[in-house]
């Protein structure tokens, strides 16, 4: 329940291109969906010119160009004399041992709230009391949800970020015993009972009488279905089999996550020596088979090796790239059959709680609410899109038409057969048909972005859309995990410093790959909390915890916060705090800045969109706040960002070539956005194919089957049918990549969610932005009517409000497939 309502102690890119692409291109530029620049470059001389001067440097980014793209070891924000603290500022963490002490307290802490929150109590006798008590009750469950994620948000950014592993240990022991304590909580009875009997006593129409109840609604609401999720609402002998379904899920996903990652598997395709010489040339095919004599013909290539995968993607035989394919997407049965385990014990789970299918059950705090919805989205999608997947398959029946031409041969369903383009031609004839297309290689774009004149650039942005700016602030000693983090204060000009954004950017031994955006600390309202009456209603120092007197003093000195005041905000609030991670290279060793290619500035903005988020969505309520919405909105403002940095004015305030301080050439921003538009609607539709299956996999006929017993479900057969009804390029007979899907454990019946907002932010940057990118006018309706508000406010009615959009504001079905009609190319239709 807390863990789960509360969501994200690390809000990452909800449902990335899945690792193990079966009918997608292998290539970086091929696995994202690259939004299209939608103002082009034909901008006007006084647009030229209203770009130029939002890009003269103030001060702040002269101090943001040396913190980036100055060694650690040379770089100080400013003098300091401050005394060494513990991490994150916090007294409390000085030391790796620390840490399970301080979730221990924790702990303790978090029982006298939970005593507090049983407490028999009067019950209400008008409709104002018992407004009152449910929205004391909401207050008290986030400051439970609070405390207890303040430690474990924490803990879940150093055990995978801390490079000492004595941190990562104090770290992890101190997840698991809060994750403990919070598996405990979900089964609460007593919290449960007493939130739904408030929640009972509100009519239906309590939430539309204000902001503030829509808000306390928006906290509960979650608090009560993940209760119920969690099967406490069930009599005994069904909670116990509630208990086991849970059990076996969570065991079967972990073997399905291990199954999905395991390259040993794949059996070996034997390729003879003329094979591996048209692909690698004599000298590396002698070097691939090692000792091998020369009259040799024959090896044996893994396909899931870096020479497997070459092969099936450049060998000019098709019949060789086919049989990579099939070996590489092919599955053992215990792999098939753990998977199709797990589908049916979702089923079963989903019915036991009175839901029709397990999509029922993860979509009904999402926007879409029902998996009727999602299929509207993802029909009208598959539509609007499929006409542009067509064309760009034509390129390649093309492509494969004058390669056939020439080699006389070579053809997947027969010689000379260019009309059908199969899984293992994609990837193949998409390379050759790119070279056809361009006239020369795109020079090396990176000296233009150094990571200091990124932020720079990020901090120019945000001050034209929001008048918000980045000021970097002195590290103390202890403060951070490694060398090279960079903290930043984000100052609103209305508001004051409004957050802190830790950057830790360098990649570094040990340190995972990839980008997230970390939640360590939400914002909250703190003034009314009222601790006081946690340890008795008779206001007394202590508390009774598991049958030990333990004093209010000794529970004191857990994390520290501050509480701060905001211009134009009642009360006293905590401030947010987040970590960006990447893995960039790094400046300590090459005596120049790090520079970025163009696939990592897009991911520095993207992270950059949910941090933004974080600090505008500030809220009364921990559980609201920023990136704590639904799941398939969250993307939203990071996926806008990429639509951003698109945008010829928006570059223009941070590319600058390094040596000679010159703009990027509109030319080559041209050429590269191009090039990493080719074949965008192949790519989605791909992801639609692969959402589609995701819903099929948890629908209702799958419960049905679940309950029909064994033998009633074949998830192979299934993905036949609907890659065969959703996708462009047919299903390879003898595969079964659905093995290597992870994310339909992670992401269960929520797939469609990265389409969903990629639509939604196309449509809105086309509708708000495209004209004028830089439009503070725009940008604060966005700040102050969908960012500001978090998980709040109804995401439909912000939406729609922004689009101007009355149906979309309502939400629902027709809602759902408005959005997929208008694609994610960034046209309006």
């Amino acid at each position: 329940m807390l863990r789960s309502a509360l969501r994200r102690a690390a809000t990452r890119r909800v449902g990335p291109p899945p690792t193990s692409r079966p009918v997608a291109s292998a290539t970086s530029k091929a696995t994202r969906i690259a939004p299209a620049c939608s103002c082009g470059f034909t901008s006007s001389a006084s647009r030229r010119e209203h770009a130029a001067a939002k890009a003269q440097q103030p001060p702040t980014d002269k101090v943001l160009l040396q913190a980036f793209d100055t060694p650690s070891s040379d770089f100080t924000a400013s003098p300091s004399s401050v005394a060494p603290t513990g991490l994150f500022g916090q007294p409390a963490l000085k030391t790796p041992e620390d840490f399970p002490i301080l979730a221990y307290r924790t702990t303790l802490r978090a029982k006298v709230l939970v005593d507090r929150l049983c407490r028999p109590s009067p019950p209400p006798q008008s409709l104002a009391e018992a407004e009152r008590a449910f929205l004391a009750m909401v207050k008290n469950l986030d400051r439970l949800s609070d405390l207890l994620c303040g430690v474990i948000d924490l803990a879940e950014l150093v055990r995978n970020v801390h490079p000492d592993p004595r941190w990562v240990d104090g770290a992890n022991a101190a997840y698991e015993e809060l994750c403990e304590y919070m598996n405990e909580l979900n089964t609460h009875v007593g919290l449960y009972e007493g939130l739904k009997t408030l929640h009972s006593m509100l009519p239906p129409e309590t939430p539309t009488k204000s902001p503030a109840l829509f808000a306390a609604y928006a906290v509960a609401t979650p608090f009560l279905r993940d209760f119920e999720k969690s099967g406490i609402h069930l009599p005994p002998q069904q909670r116990a089999e509630f208990v086991s379904l849970s059990t076996a899920i969570l065991q079967l996903g972990r073997r399905f996550l291990q199954n999905a990652a395991d390259p040993d598997v794949r059996e070996p395709v034997k390729v003879s020596r003329p094979d591996l010489n048209k692909a690698f040339g004599a000298s590396m095919t002698r070097r691939l088979m090692g000792d091998a004599p020369e009259s040799q013909q024959d090896a044996f290539v893994d396909p899931s090796s870096w020479e497997g995968r070459v092969l099936a993607r450049h060998h000019p035989d098709a019949s060789v790239r086919r049989e990579l394919y099939v070996a590489a997407h092919a599955a053992p049965a215990s792999h098939v059959e753990t998977l199709d385990e797990l589908l049916l014990a979702r089923g079963k789970l989903a019915r036991l709680v009175g839901r029709s299918s397990w999509a029922d059950v993860a979509l009904e705090d999402k926007m879409a609410q029902t998996p009727e919805a999602v299929q509207g989205f993802l029909d009208a999608l598959e539509r609007h899109n499929r006409p542009l997947a067509q064309q760009d398959l034509q390129v390649l029946r093309q492509a494969k038409a004058a390669h056939l031409a020439r080699t006389g041969g070579g053809g997947g369903r027969g010689r000379g057969d260019a009309s059908v383009i199969d899984a293992w031609d994609r990837d193949f004839y998409t390379d050759l048909a790119a070279a056809g297309q361009s006239a020369s290689p795109l020079p090396d774009i990176s000296p233009f972005f150094s990571v200091g004149t990124v932020f720079s650039g990020l901090s120019r942005l945000f001050t034209a859309l929001y008048g918000i700016r980045f000021e970097v602030e002195d590290v103390r000693d202890g403060e951070v995990w490694a060398p090279g983090v960079r903290k930043l204060r984000v100052v609103d000009e209305d508001e004051g410093r409004i957050g802190t954004i830790f950057c830790d950017l360098a990649a570094r031994e040990g340190k995972a790959p990839g980008a997230a955006h970390y939640t360590v600390r939400c914002s909250r309202r703190v003034d009314d909390d009222d601790a006081d009456a946690d340890f008795s209603a008779e206001g007394r120092s202590w508390a009774e915890i598991d049958g030990v007197r333990v004093e209010r003093a000794d529970l004191e000195g857990l994390l520290e916060v501050e509480p701060v005041e905001w211009r134009g905000r009642e009360g006293r609030h905590q401030e947010p705090v987040v970590v960006l991670v990447c893995a960039f290279g790094s400046s300590e060793a090459a005596g120049r800045p790090a520079f970025l290619q163009w696939h990592e500035v897009e991911t520095l903005h993207h992270e950059m969109g949910h941090a933004i988020h974080s600090m505008i969505g500030r809220s009364e309520y921990h559980n609201v706040a920023g990136t704590r919405c639904a799941t398939d909105f969250v993307e939203f403002p990071s996926v806008l960002m990429e639509h951003f940095v698109s945008s010829p004015d928006v570059i223009a305030l941070s590319a600058r070539h390094y040596n000679t301080g010159h703009a990027l050439p509109q030319p080559i921003f041209a050429s590269l956005l191009k090039e990493r538009s080719r074949f965008s609607a192949l790519e989605t539709s791909s992801q639609v194919m692969m959402a589609a299956l995701d819903q099929a996999y948890h629908s209702s006929s799958v419960a049905d089957a679940a309950g029909a017993g064994a033998g009633k479900f074949d998830s192979t057969a299934l993905l036949a049918q609907t890659q065969a009804r959703y996708h462009v390029v047919p299903y390879a007979e003898g595969t079964a990549w659905q093995t290597q899907f992870g994310h339909l454990f992670g992401y269960g019946a929520t797939y469609y969610s990265y389409l969903f907002d990629r639509a939604i932010a196309a449509h809105v940057f086309a509708e708000k932005f495209a004209a004028d990118p830089l439009s503070r006018e725009r940008g604060e309706e966005l700040k102050q009517g969908v960012l500001r508000w978090g998980g709040g406010r109804d995401p439909w009615e912000m939406i729609g409000e922004l689009v101007g959009d009355e149906a979309v504001a309502r939400g629902g079905k027709g809602a759902m497939e408005a959005v997929g009609k208008w694609g994610i190319e960034g046209a309006a239709t």
